[in-house]
């Protein structure tokens, strides 16, 4: 009878502490039973580029999900971080609320900064982002979880040349040298791919520009690149009519193979008004002597026609003097 009350006790004892630990796994299971997710939306299996234009303007958004698969609501803090400087602002929630077996979306925006900053970050570079995603139990952080994505701005390019002119004259039959600054606006390095030159009204003018082709050029007064100058030599043929020419240089950019050029103009001076001169002046010389040397020949020329003309009156007054005898 004993063993038959101890063994009841017994099982009753077991049963009691079954209930008690299901029912603490039951009071436990909201924060330790399913878990939540934090995930890309966008994908960033790959480097996100932002938007980016010739005027700096940068744009573009990542989209961040959280999957919560509990039966209560989840609360988040969300911190953002890049491990490298970038040139665009970024921002999204600092808090994230996701419902009971709910899956929402928050999003990263980017927006511009200064050009110069834009023009100091290497495109071929790329900055790491990290998304960490804490969940609050009041002031408590019950667990945490982060995700990482690679983000990149694009290869801006703007190339075109810039012009200055020696004081120099130029004159028909000569040349002039000049300089070219390759000047490159973008922000990465970039090449040109051909140079071509234009002249307007002075067909008698020529430039030399094929060794510009493949010269390499740094970002200007960006990322410490080294600035490009190129001497070039402008000349005109002994033809060429005194005339203010008008020339263009253009470059066509290997980034983005659009064409920008510059132009500029030049003063000609043609070297016939001086030949001219210096023939009139000859000519006048010329005569002046021609005159000279009639006015001194004519001189003995008269002289020896007034003897002839006496010696003849001498002849014919000798005649009559012995006619008479």
């Amino acid at each position: 009878m004993m063993r038959q009350k101890l063994f009841v006790y017994m099982v009753t004892v077991v049963l009691s502490l079954s209930a008690l630990g299901g029912f603490s796994a039951s009071a436990q299971s909201p924060i330790d039973g399913p878990s939540w997710t934090l995930g890309w939306a966008t994908d960033m299996d790959s480097t996100y580029i932002v938007d980016m234009d010739l005027d700096w303007d940068a744009e573009g958004e990542i989209v961040v999900f959280v999957e919560n698969n509990r039966m209560a609501q989840l609360e988040l803090a969300l911190e953002y971080e890049f491990d490298t400087w970038v040139p665009f602002t970024f921002s999204g929630p600092d808090t994230f609320t996701v419902g009971a077996n709910g899956n929402e979306t928050f999003t990263i925006r980017f927006g511009s900064v200064a050009d110069e900053d834009a023009r100091e970050y290497n495109p071929n570079n790329s900055s790491l982002l990290t998304v960490t995603a804490e969940e609050k139990v009041g002031d408590t952080t019950a667990s945490t979880q982060e995700i990482e994505g690679d983000v990149s701005v694009p290869k801006i390019f703007d190339l075109r040349p810039e012009i200055s002119l020696p004081e120099e004259q130029l004159f028909a039959g000569s040349t002039i040298d000049f300089t070219a600054h390759i000047v490159n606006n973008g922000n990465t390095k970039d090449a040109i791919k051909d140079a071509s030159v234009q002249f307007r009204s002075c067909p008698h003018l020529s430039l030399d520009v094929d060794e510009l082709a493949n010269t390499v050029v740094d970002p200007t007064d960006a990322q410490n690149g080294k600035d490009t100058f190129v001497t070039l030599t402008l000349e005109a043929s002994s033809s060429q009519p005194s005339r203010v020419c008008e020339v263009t240089l253009s470059l066509e950019s290997e980034g983005d193979e659009a064409l920008r050029s510059a132009t500029f103009e030049i003063d000609v001076k043609a070297v016939e008004a001086q030949e001219d001169q210096s023939s009139s002046d000859n000519g006048v010389q010329d005569g002046d002597d021609t005159q000279l040397t009639e006015e001194s020949n004519s001189v003995p020329w008269l002289g020896a026609v007034e003897i002839l003309v006496l010696l003849g009156l001498v002849s014919v007054c000798r005649r009559g003097t012995h006619e008479v005898e």
